[in-house]
């Protein structure tokens, strides 16, 4: 199966010298994409509504679809500005990938006020300027070719895992959690049992995921003992709470006291009384154990602050050499991350890349909240953060190496979330000119007064498939859920 080209479309973003302007961006040169001819400022100022409402309202939960849209365009204003040359270039790179390529958006972040900023939430509708309405195929990661990568910008090659002569067989998970009294219940049994009862009987494509040991209210000799003396642990999978607090470090202002990013242990399973770890400190126990993926389902362990540029726990690890962390930015239901967790290790273990994997798992979160309850506004799915230095993504390239059926399918699953389709407007969820695998398109579709199409397709290959799922609200148009001319 051949893999999914990214286009790496890379963004340096920075606080300018002038106090009006909100943030600069640059395109970097690449070989796929060009250059801007200048760097873009614009001016949103980040301390005055709407714009930190609109964040207080992402960060508790309350926000409406509404706001994260504006929220979004925002976001898109400062990362692809319609001034200059930069979004015409991104929107050239989107077209050139086409339906079986990708963009990979890989923000450098130079400004540590500009790395709180929800950059996962950009908003770009591609009906702009039209009578359509936004809708949540606007957001961009919600795109299966989009990919959003937040890059730590260090004096040192980017990081590469180099693919071995076998392939993965036993894909190898160490499984932490920790659930210390004075903090916020979390239902981490679930998760434990959501996560072993995916990976009982686990085969994909020969592939299977085993987690042994899995360390509930542990502690830290516990957790280095674990990581010592088992290897190697191809992924980390860390439950529970984490924070952003004070550790002395003697390498900083002589002993001084610095914000770092820290994970909540217990001292022991009886009181459980909090002890932390800091990031700096794990770092090294996930080195020696051969870690390729950090997967830290902890509140905050994405968060910076303005203050220290390794503040939080992911940040910290990357500066440490850990090839690739999904982290939290804010905090995350238990639901959505349960089946974030699901989607995400099924998607690696067939042989997709982390880009291809957090996609599955975003649009899964999306999946598994009904948009139709005004209580919630659907936010999860931006919440998980992924921070890489590798070059392409390839966090198992044994496994992409030796990709199967699975893996095609996975690819070839198309979701569309449409509010409306206008008279004069139409929504195709996949055009191509052949089917030779299996195809599923998902449409979930308000009113549709134009035409609304499935798959469009002029050939279906010997042996190959296509499902079709639309659920609409309304029709006065014209529903179609397969077209294929030649039969």
């Amino acid at each position: 199966m051949s893999e999914r080209q990214y286009i790496d479309f890379k963004l340096y973003l920075t606080k300018p010298d002038d106090d009006e302007a909100a943030c600069e961006v640059t395109l970097l040169p690449t070989p796929e994409v060009g250059e801007s001819m200048r760097p873009v400022s614009v001016t949103i100022p980040q301390t005055d509504p709407p714009f930190s409402d609109l964040l207080d309202g992402l960060s508790d939960k309350s926000i409406s679809i509404r706001d994260l849209i504006k929220l979004g365009k925002i976001l898109a204003d400062c990362l692809l500005p319609m001034e200059g040359q930069i979004r015409s270039l991104f929107e050239d790179a989107w077209r050139q990938a086409g339906t079986s390529g990708g963009v990979r958006l890989r923000l450098i972040i130079a400004d540590d006020a500009l790395r709180q900023w929800p950059w996962e939430y950009t908003y770009l509708n591609p009906t702009e300027g039209t009578e359509a309405e936004d809708t949540m195929r606007g957001f961009l990661i919600l795109d299966p070719r989009i990919s959003i990568v937040r890059h730590e910008a260090l004096p040192r090659p980017h990081a590469s895992v180099p693919e071995a002569e076998t392939d993965i067989t036993d894909m190898r998970m160490l499984v932490a959690t920790a659930m210390p009294g004075s903090e916020r219940e979390l239902d981490l049994k679930k998760e434990v049992k959501k996560i072993t009862e995916a990976i009982k009987d686990f085969d994909v494509d020969g592939v299977r995921i085993t987690c042994d040991p899995i360390l509930t209210d542990v502690t830290y000799d516990e957790l280095r003992d674990a990581l010592l003396h088992t290897k190697p642990v191809h992924i980390f999978h860390f439950a529970g709470h984490g924070v952003v607090g004070d550790v002395k470090r003697n390498r900083v202002a002589r002993g001084a006291m610095v914000e770092e990013g820290q994970l909540l242990l217990v001292k022991d399973k009886v009181a459980k009384e909090q002890d932390p770890l800091s990031a700096s400190d794990l770092a090294p126990m996930l080195l020696s154990a051969d870690v390729r993926l950090a997967v830290l389902n902890a509140c905050l362990t994405g968060s910076r602050s303005k203050y220290s540029p390794w503040d939080s726990v992911a940040g910290a690890l990357v500066w440490q050499g850990i090839p690739a962390i999904i982290a939290m930015q804010y905090e995350v239901e238990d639901e959505p991350a349960i089946v974030f967790n699901d989607a995400l290790y099924t998607t690696l273990s067939s042989g997709l890349s982390l880009d291809e994997a957090m996609s599955a798992g975003r649009l899964a979160m999306l999946k598994s909240v009904d948009l139709e309850d005004s209580k919630k506004s659907c936010v999860e799915w931006g919440v998980p953060v992924l921070y890489s230095r590798l070059v392409d993504g390839k966090v198992f390239p044994e496994r992409m190496a030796r990709a199967g059926a699975v893996a095609e399918q996975f690819r070839h699953v198309f979701t569309q979330n449409v509010e409306r389709v206008e008279k004069n407007g139409e929504v195709i969820g996949v055009s191509v000119e052949r089917v030779g695998s299996s195809v599923q398109v998902t449409q979930d579709i308000g009113v549709v007064l134009g035409r609304v199409v499935g798959i469009e397709a002029d050939k279906l290959e010997s042996g190959s498939s296509t499902s079709v799922n639309q659920k609409v609200e309304k029709v006065e148009g014209t529903l179609v859920g397969a077209k294929i001319k030649n039969l």
